[in-house]
């Protein structure tokens, strides 16, 4: 009999865990659930609020603001305006001692090559001279004339009206 006791105990203890545990749940869960709604109700309102301020600075939806709103708004952009112009004007600072100090480093150099073209003596490499063919001058043997002539039309032709007296010119100087 003392086991059919201990063992009618233990199913009611666990009936009951089990009942307990699936209330305790479902209530737990139920308090969350309306938590969490009423929180993401709160982050909406925030989220407005803050989209409806960010017209403002941005100049629109002014229509239903009072002076001291205007006023105050006016005040936040002013300060901001400074911020910003003060952040600017430190980077452009900035950038113009880099720019300086740019400056000296090229000037120092442009220096100390001066120096160093001073120092050596002058010598000049020899150029090299590509001879290119010509079309209108062709050397023919022996024959080292050189055509002085001025021609004018497209290359290659002979646009000269008589050749006959072209070569009379040319004997004869």
């Amino acid at each position: 009999m003392q086991l059919h006791f201990c063992f009618s105990v233990q199913k009611t203890i666990e009936r009951y865990r089990t009942y307990t545990k699936d209330n305790v749940s479902s209530s737990t869960v139920q308090q969350d659930i309306e938590q969490i709604k009423a929180d993401a109700e709160g982050l909406a309102k925030k989220l407005e609020a803050l989209e409806a301020y960010k017209k403002k600075l941005l100049g629109e939806k002014l229509e239903g603001c009072s002076i001291d709103e205007l006023h105050s708004l006016e005040v936040k952009l002013e300060k901001s305006l400074h911020v910003i112009r003060g952040r600017k004007t430190q980077l452009l600072e900035e950038q113009v001692r880099k720019l300086k100090e740019k400056e000296m480093t090229l000037r120092k150099n442009n220096e100390d090559l001066r120096e160093k073209c001073k120092n050596q003596p002058l010598s000049v490499a020899p150029l090299a001279v590509v001879a290119a063919p010509d079309e209108h001058l062709e050397q023919k043997g022996d024959d080292t004339d050189v055509e002085t002539e001025l021609y004018i039309g497209l290359p290659g032709r002979d646009n000269r009206p008589n050749k006959a007296v072209a070569a009379s010119q040319a004997n004869h100087a």
